[in-house]
C-alpha cells in the first residue's frame, strides 16, 4: 500500500473520441503513480462512437474509472460534472487527445505539493500527428513564430505562468472560485486559468510534466480550431481586461494590417507591400530554417500555409467577435 501518497481524481471530457481514449486513459493509470490510488472520471458529452463502450471495456478490467454523461455538452459544464462527482481533494484536468508521460501523475502531484502557494500546476505539452501535414501542424504549434511566447509549449525550467494545458488543482479552489464558467464554450481553460491565478494564488509551470497531444491533421480542422479560440478569446479579455497579453495582440494587428495593406494595394500605392512581403519573408525563412533541421524540404512549402492559417484564423475570429459585439451594443443600446 501507498499510504503516504495522496489519492486523485482525474477529469476527461470526451466526445467521440474512439480513437485516443484507451491510449490517453492507459498512460494515466499505468504511470508510476499507485493505480489505487487513481480515480478517473469520464465525462462524456454524448458520443456516437465506440468511446462509451471503450470506457466500460477498461472498467471491466478493474480501472477506478466512473462513466457519467454532460447533457451541455461542452467542456466546463463537464469539468463541473467531474469537481461535483470527485471522491478526491487533488484534481487532475487531462485532455482526451493526448497520450501521457509515465511521470506525469506523479510530477504533478509533487509540484503541487512542493509549492503550496500555487493555485494550479502543469507541464509541457509535445504536438504529435500521424500525417505530413499534421507534422507540419504539430511543427508550427510548438514554435513561438507559430505561437509566440505559449510557454507551456517550450518551456525548460519551472516558473510561474499565466495558463497551463490542463492542470492539477485543488478540489477547494476550484469551488472557492465558482467552479468553471460554462458561459464560455471555448478558451475556457485561460479563463478558469485567470480566475485562479488572480484569487487563489499562481499558476506554476513545470517542464519534468509533460504529455504528447495530438493537433489537427488538416488546414481546414486548424483554422476552424483556431477562430473560435480567437474568438472566444475576446469574450475573456471582455470580462477580465487585465488578461490581455501581447502574444495574443500580435494576429490581430496583423490582421488589421494585412486588410489596410490591401485596400492600399488596390489604390495602387506600392508602399502597402511591405508588410505581407516581410510576413511572408518571415514565414518563409523560419520554415525554411525548420526543414534544415528536420531534414525535411517539404516543410519548407507546408509551414508558411500553417503559420497562415494560426495568425490569420485567430485574428479574424477576435475581430470578428469585436465586431459583433460593437454592433449589438451599437443596436441596441
Amino acid at each position: 500500500m501507498h499510504l503516504d501518497e495522496p489519492a486523485i481524481t482525474i477529469i476527461i471530457p470526451t466526445f467521440n473520441e474512439e480513437g485516443f481514449i484507451d491510449d490517453c486513459i492507459r498512460s494515466l493509470v499505468l504511470g508510476s503513480y499507485p493505480i489505487e490510488k487513481i480515480e478517473v472520471l469520464i465525462i462524456d458529452g454524448g458520443s456516437t462512437d465506440r468511446t462509451k463502450k471503450e470506457v466500460i471495456e477498461l472498467k471491466l478490467e478493474g480501472l477506478d474509472i466512473k462513466l457519467l454523461d454532460n447533457p451541455k455538452k461542452i467542456t466546463p459544464a463537464a469539468m463541473n460534472i467531474g469537481v461535483a462527482n470527485a471522491s478526491h481533494e487533488l484534481l487532475m484536468w487531462c485532455g482526451a487527445h493526448a497520450i501521457y508521460d509515465l511521470e506525469y501523475v506523479r510530477q504533478s502531484i509533487q509540484t503541487l505539493l512542493d509549492t503550496p502557494d500555487a493555485s494550479s500546476v502543469g507541464g509541457v505539452i509535445r504536438p504529435i500527428a500521424k500525417t505530413t501535414m499534421g507534422n507540419a501542424i504539430a511543427l508550427a504549434t510548438s514554435s513561438k513564430f507559430g505561437i509566440g511566447n505559449a510557454k507551456y509549449r517550450y518551456a525548460t525550467k519551472r516558473q510561474e505562468v499565466d495558463t497551463v494545458f490542463g492542470g492539477c488543482f485543488r478540489k477547494a479552489d476550484v469551488l472557492a472560485i465558482g467552479g468553471f464558467n460554462e458561459h464560455w464554450v471555448r478558451n475556457q481553460d485561460y479563463e478558469f486559468n485567470f480566475r485562479l491565478r488572480t484569487q487563489i494564488g499562481p499558476i506554476v509551470l513545470e517542464p519534468a510534466i509533460q504529455c504528447q497531444y495530438y493537433c489537427r491533421e488538416s488546414l481546414g480542422a486548424l483554422a476552424k480550431q483556431y477562430h473560435s479560440y480567437g474568438y472566444w478569446r475576446y469574450n475573456t479579455l471582455r470580462s477580465h481586461p487585465s488578461s490581455f497579453t501581447y502574444r495574443q495582440a500580435a494576429p490581430v494587428l496583423l490582421c488589421a494590417g494585412l486588410a489596410i495593406s490591401s485596400i492600399g494595394i488596390a489604390l495602387g500605392y506600392p508602399l502597402f507591400w511591405l508588410l505581407p512581403a516581410i510576413y511572408i519573408a518571415v514565414s518563409s525563412a523560419v520554415a525554411t530554417k525548420a526543414a534544415l533541421k528536420e531534414n525535411k524540404a517539404v516543410l519548407a512549402i507546408l509551414l508558411p500555409a500553417v503559420f497562415a492559417t494560426l495568425h490569420l484564423s485567430w485574428g479574424t475570429g477576435f475581430i470578428k467577435n469585436v465586431l459583433s459585439s460593437t454592433y449589438k451594443k451599437l443596436t441596441f443600446t
